[in-house]
């Protein structure tokens, strides 16, 4: 069945050229980028077309002059779609995307898994790792306000950012959530040392950055499906649903950070942990400990 094949990608240009596009694709400027586009009106780093579950996400990393995409400009990371026009300065890209089985492609890596229930046992691994989420605050409210031209790059250059960050502490920025992101770092000996200096930065970006954005950490066990190195697998479980639903708590309470009782005990002395009390999570039954950083309270 086709929903059971890898999804392949491509970009066309408007030269006729084909261009696979497969875990990470980025433009701009200068040597290094996948795709180099050859004009002054580009950004060193321009944008970037990211894949995660089979989906494939056009993020704008801040750039001067923009992304537009069927004629929008993007405020956000935006899912492409089979046919999308996806427009750089003097560039010009049609996504098209098909399943493996359907399209005369070379043998790639293993597929990423969309339904984990479909695949075998062997296909998923249980993980202790920690849990990074980030959104933007009021980001609804934002783009009503903020005209798409402003927005865009102060949104782009906050993730770009943000990515610089997971990356420079060996995480990995695995998904995209339209104003926000997913990361995550698997468990081992200074793993812990490098969350908190993950931690100190984001810090850091949260009194330069224009944008109000907030923090949920956890850690836990959590599934992991497929066997890629460039984070399109699927991530699953109790323990990253207790994340996503932590950041119900903090946006009720207005705390910039959150952290569950087992993300704080495990930073104990290396941040300035406060404890907010027991609290109810959505979907979590009994009140959960949480807590917050010292500057994490308005």
């Amino acid at each position: 069945m086709a929903q059971e094949d890898e999804v392949v990608a491509w970009l066309e240009t408007d030269r006729a050229k084909r261009i696979l596009v497969s875990g990470l694709c980025t433009f701009g400027r200068v040597p290094g980028n996948t795709v180099i586009l050859n004009t002054p009106k580009a950004s060193r780093r321009h944008a970037m077309i990211h894949e995660q579950d089979g989906e494939f996400w056009v993020v704008d990393l801040g750039s001067t002059n923009g992304v537009q995409v069927n004629g929008q400009r993007l405020t956000h990371p935006v899912r492409l779609q089979t046919g999308d026009l996806i427009k750089m300065p003097e560039n010009s890209f049609k996504f098209q995307s098909a399943a493996k089985s359907w399209a005369a492609q070379e043998p790639r890596r293993a597929p990423p898994l969309k339904e984990l229930n479909r695949r075998t046992v062997a296909d998923v691994s249980m993980v202790k790792c920690w849990i990074l989420l980030a959104d933007i605050q009021g980001f609804t409210t934002l783009s009503q306000k903020v005209p798409p031209q402003e927005l865009a790059p102060l949104v782009g250059k906050w993730l770009a950012h943000c990515q610089e960050i997971i990356h420079g502490q060996r995480g990995v920025l695995t998904k995209f959530l339209g104003d926000g992101f997913l990361a995550y770092w698997t468990d081992r000996d200074d793993v812990t040392a490098l969350i908190a200096a993950a931690c100190e930065h984001f810090q850091a970006l949260q009194k330069s950055a224009a944008l109000p954005f907030r923090i949920i950490l956890h850690h836990g066990l959590v599934s992991f499906g497929g066997h890629s190195p460039d984070a399109s697998h699927t991530m699953i479980g109790q323990e990253l649903n207790f994340a996503f639903r932590l950041e119900k708590v903090a946006s009720r309470m207005d705390l910039s950070w959150i952290l569950s009782e087992v993300a704080a005990k495990r930073l104990e002395g290396r941040l300035p942990i406060v404890s907010c009390g027991a609290q109810k999570v959505p979907d979590f039954g009994d009140k959960r400990l949480c807590y917050t950083l010292a500057n994490g309270q308005k």
